[in-house]
């Protein structure tokens, strides 16, 4: 019993040690790993003590200590900041860790050196020589990364050194390297701008790279050191088309926005015409189920382009499906800009799919949907229910989505979307109630033929219990009724019997001004509408009291000689004269002088004084003059006011760009060039690139076509084209290049059917020979 409590002490013992050991070892293993128990809050300390501890840790031995001492350094310094204390007093310690052969160590050491570089440039230059050596390391991230360093330190003694370093790393065999290199570029060119012709010699040799993961950065340089330089583009435009849809999503951006620049100065403009008006022709041809000829043959002068050009656009067709919203916002400014107005039918569906992300994102695609729905509203005429508001969208994106449907109402869609707006009306959301109803103010002035429901459906909102509601509708009334002079008593005197429960002041203004402007078809109603306002004349707003007295003055116009009116509109004049506002003190004055001008002519003396007659000759002259013309004076004809659109100006900025989310001119826009009166030489595009590129894709068909059949001649394919370009489906439409794609396909099976077949001919008798000459023959007049 003893010995079995003695082992098991013992295994207990041991058990316990065991434990403490792997404890530790964990621990360790876990400091080693940047997994430590406790939190990194500790790095953030910033007493006297934790700070001289920094010293010893860049000094130690070990790269652990080196570690956490130069992250420590490096939050110590983002706190010292903040607190207005130098910490470059450890440059000389970190700049002895440059040639660590720790990468996580050189990364920490780099990030120090390149915030402190400026302070101490002596002790930056010491770590060149490190970064040049680095330059020729093994591992491609260190060469980068010292290139990065070297670029980033922005020392301008050293720009000679750096513009070495890019001239050798341009010819690195990483792709990496090179982007690296091309990123060095603009910042050596801010560093010191006199060596821009190097960088450009640099950039030209650049652009040779038929990396996709190089290319993107070398644009980057192009466009920030020679922009203007659009003659080095000429022999890689097509491999740069080529080339767009294996490049990363930002250097797909960049590269678009070069090619949109270069087509605008080297290809003829495809819309000659407005793009609206073309978009009427194209409308009627591609809406319709009619397989007409003429259809056709507009379908077929709309798409004659340069084979450049439409390289372009079939290059970027294909990433209007990319998930990154930039990239389809550059390929919507890639056809919008350049593609014929016929084509753009393929940018309704990206653009709408694009709604469904986060709200920033939304409200940028919204405004530059209103911006082209200005133009092209038929891009977007079958996604109006994608623009309904939802509950959970704040004001500014409901605003656009209100203003883009307003914009791309037709005949066909009006009345869904007046049922919406109807809809709208309704929220507890007082401006988001009034925009509604101005959408629908906007929707009668577009549509003339729909005014009467709108105005019917105004006049029932007069009885709501929203004032903000009642008197957006009775501004609206009021606007659209100036569009129809002739036939609106009924719906002013409706105004009329609703004005008692009005209590807005802008609402209540409008309708005395309607009835004053149209006095002459109320001639019983409008005295009384005047006695009314007169009662209330002291407790009303001011823009009513201007309304009343403006009513009176026309109503005077047209009954000069009622004694009655006169005595009315002289009562409401006495109570203007001691109004405390001056605006309406002033207006009762000049309405008196214009009006009551003749009143009290018979206490003037008598004709003794010749200098009175003639002055009162003159008086008689001058109210003769103003009575003769009142009417003219104060019932002029006035035109109704233009309700500009939010979007209004846009149209001058280019698609997707800040400026015109902004909807003004921003440091660094640049305005598209114009197209050129002549069509330039496409013969500055050919190069050697191209013929490989067709003998290398020639190859690959050759070596895929023999293990095919070849089910499709090039009749059934062109017919398959015909069809689909007929009779085309805007909910399949990125299956829109499979056609030309499949014409691509079909011209190679043809050309490997025909090498078959002289391959195998060459072993046939003497009696096959002729047979396959006249093939030959045929196929060849075929070609041309």
């Amino acid at each position: 019993m003893s010995d079995y409590l003695y082992k098991a002490a013992a295994f207990a013992q041991n058990a316990a040690k065991l434990s403490k050991k792997v404890s530790e070892g964990i621990v360790e293993n876990a400091r080693e790993f940047g997994l430590e128990a406790t939190s990194s809050g500790h790095y953030f300390e910033t007493s006297e003590e934790k700070i001289r501890d920094i010293r010893r840790q860049l000094d130690s031995r070990h790269d652990r200590e080196k570690m956490d001492g130069l992250k420590r350094l490096i939050a110590v310094c983002v706190e010292m900041i903040s607190k207005g204390r130098n910490v470059s007093e450890f440059f000389p310690d970190v700049v002895k860790n440059v040639a660590s052969q720790n990468i996580e160590i050189r990364k920490l050491v780099y990030i120090y050196i390149l915030r402190y570089a400026e302070q101490e440039p002596d002790l930056a230059l010491l770590s060149i020589n490190t970064f040049q050596r680095d330059l020729t390391d093994q591992n491609q991230l260190i060469r980068a990364m010292a290139l990065r360093v070297m670029s980033g330190i922005r020392v301008p003694v050293i720009s000679p050194i750096v513009l070495l370093a890019i001239k050798k790393c341009m010819t690195d065999l990483s792709p990496y390297v090179r982007k690296t290199a091309a990123t060095a570029i603009p910042k050596c060119y801010s560093l010191d701008p006199t060596q821009k012709d190097s960088l450009v010699e640099i950039i030209t040799t650049l652009l040779n790279d038929n990396s996709s993961f190089t290319i993107g950065s070398v644009i980057m340089a192009f466009n920030e050191v020679c922009p203007e330089r659009l003659d080095l583009i000429h022999p890689h435009y097509r491999k740069l088309c080529r080339m767009l849809v294996d490049a990363d999503e930002w250097g797909q951006i960049v590269i678009m926005g070069l090619l949109l620049r270069y087509a605008r100065t080297q290809f003829l403009n495809p819309n000659p015409e407005s793009p609206r008006s073309d978009a009427q022709k194209k409308k009627k041809a591609f809406y319709s189920d009619e397989d007409s000829d003429s259809s056709q043959e507009l379908y077929d002068k709309t798409y004659i382009l340069d084979p450049d050009h439409e390289l372009l656009l079939r290059s970027c067709s294909s990433l209007l499906q990319s998930r990154n919203s930039g990239v389809v916002l550059s390929v919507v400014k890639i056809y919008y800009h350049l593609a014929p107005s016929a084509e753009a039918y393929k940018l309704g569906k990206p653009l709408v799919r694009l709604l469904r992300t986060h709200r920033e994102i939304q409200y940028v695609v919204l405004a530059n949907i209103a911006t082209m729905a200005t133009q092209r509203p038929y891009l977007f005429e079958q996604h109006l229910q994608q623009f309904f508001v939802l509950s959970t969208d704040p004001s500014f994106i409901r605003n656009l989505k209100m203003e883009i449907m307003t914009l791309i109402a037709t005949e066909n869609n009006i009345t869904l979307l007046l049922r919406e707006l109807q809809e709208y009306v309704k929220s507890p959301n007082k401006d988001f109630a009034t925009s509604a109803i101005q959408a629908i103010g906007r929707c009668a002035i577009e549509m003339p033929e729909m005014a009467e429901s709108c105005l019917n459906g105004l006049m029932k909102l007069l009885w709501s219990k929203n004032d903000s509601v009642v008197a957006e509708s009775v501004v609206v009334i009021k606007r659209l009724l100036q569009l129809r002079p002739q036939d609106n008593a009924d719906m002013i005197i409706q105004l009329i019997k609703s004005m008692e429960q009005i209590t807005v002041p802008r609402a209540r203004a409008s309708i005395l001004w309607l009835v004053g402007q149209y006095s002459e078809n109320l001639v019983k109603i409008a005295p009384d509408v005047l006695r009314k306002a007169a009662k209330s004349f002291p407790n009303e707003d001011d823009i009513v009291k201007l309304q009343t007295l403006n009513l009176g003055a026309k109503l005077i116009s047209f009954h000069p000689n009622d004694p009655i009116l006169k005595l009315l509109f002289q009562y409401i004049l006495n109570l203007a004269r001691y109004d405390l506002d001056y605006d309406i003190r002033d207006r009762a004055r000049l309405l008196r002088g214009l009006i009551l001008l003749n009143g009290n002519k018979e206490n003037s003396s008598s004709g003794t004084n010749t200098a009175d007659e003639i002055l009162g000759e003159e008086n008689e002259y001058k109210s003769t003059i103003l009575t003769d013309n009142l009417k003219k004076i104060l019932l002029g004809e006035k035109e109704a006011p233009i309700e500009e659109s939010p979007s209004a100006g846009r149209d001058r900025f280019i698609i997707g760009s800040m400026s015109l989310v902004l909807n003004h001119s921003i440091p660094g826009y640049e305005a598209l060039p114009d197209w050129p009166t002549e069509k330039p030489d496409g013969s500055l595009r050919d190069s050697s690139q191209d013929e490989s590129y067709k003998r290398s894709k020639a190859a690959k068909s050759l070596s895929s076509d023999t293990y095919e059949h070849h089910s499709a001649p090039i009749s059934s394919a062109f017919e398959k084209n015909k069809t689909k370009r007929d009779n085309y489906n805007l909910d399949n439409f990125y299956d829109s290049t499979d056609a030309s794609e499949d014409g691509e396909k079909t011209e190679l099976t043809k050309a490997s059917d025909e090498d078959t077949y002289e391959e195998s001919s060459s072993e046939e008798t003497s009696e096959d020979e002729e047979e396959r000459t006249r093939l030959n023959n045929t196929k060849t007049r075929h070609h041309n």
